[in-house]
């Protein structure tokens, strides 16, 4: 089943690893098909992975077809694929500067244009659960209402997207958005978009996001 996007999925991993994004077998992906959810397999490094190790499960988490376990984090994809629309994707990366900023539970404000448009606004820091919680699933989906991402205390973050690519791009843009505020902190005190642009680029998000 699914062979293209199992694909795909595998080809989004690879790249998370060239821009170390993840490390080894951290961080997943998946991506959701109907009824389906095509998801990264536990504890397989993405450079062994092959796409028949992706597996396959439905919206309460059973598995469809696969010969390894799904990914740990289940519970967090499935969580955003039955409360958000505009959830085709989801990417759960470990990036450097996305994690420093999660691990100071200090959240993303909007400093860099491109952050609101293209995010939502300020990324919050959900509350810290245990990796692969029902109630990590459910802090962070509480805290990512009207963003594209949210930062996992302690963790990374997560994103989504309407498809692979998009949900990537959002990781790749929140790393070096964090990665620039993280340097700026060391200068001084970063200040804030103007509140006239920072309205603007909300309506922005609201147009551009893909139900």
């Amino acid at each position: 089943m699914y062979d293209n996007e199992k694909k795909e999925l595998l080809d989004i991993c690879l790249e998370m690893i060239e821009r170390s994004m993840v490390i080894g077998s951290s961080g997943n992906g998946s991506v959701r098909v109907d009824d389906h959810v095509v998801i990264t397999p536990s504890s397989v490094k993405y450079k062994e992975m092959k796409p028949e190790d992706m597996v396959v499960i439905d919206l309460e988490g059973d598995v469809v077809e696969g010969d390894r376990n799904p990914s740990t984090e289940s519970p967090m994809h499935l969580e955003a694929y039955r409360t958000r629309e505009d959830a085709g994707a989801v990417i759960h990366p470990h990036s450097i500067f996305t994690t420093a900023l999660s691990i100071l539970h200090k959240p993303l404000p909007m400093v860099i244009d491109e952050v609101v448009p293209k995010l939502g606004g300020e990324i919050r820091v959900a509350s810290y659960s245990m990796p692969g919680s029902k109630d990590l699933a459910k802090n962070a989906i509480e805290a990512m209402v009207d963003r594209s991402v949210v930062l996992l205390s302690n963790h990374g973050a997560l994103c989504i997207g309407n498809n692979l690519r998009k949900a990537l791009d959002n990781a790749i843009l929140l790393e070096r958005s964090c990665r620039i505020y993280l340097i700026a902190l060391q200068a001084g005190q970063p200040i804030e978009l103007p509140a006239d642009v920072i309205e603007e680029e909300a309506d922005l998000w609201e147009m551009m996001r893909d139900f």
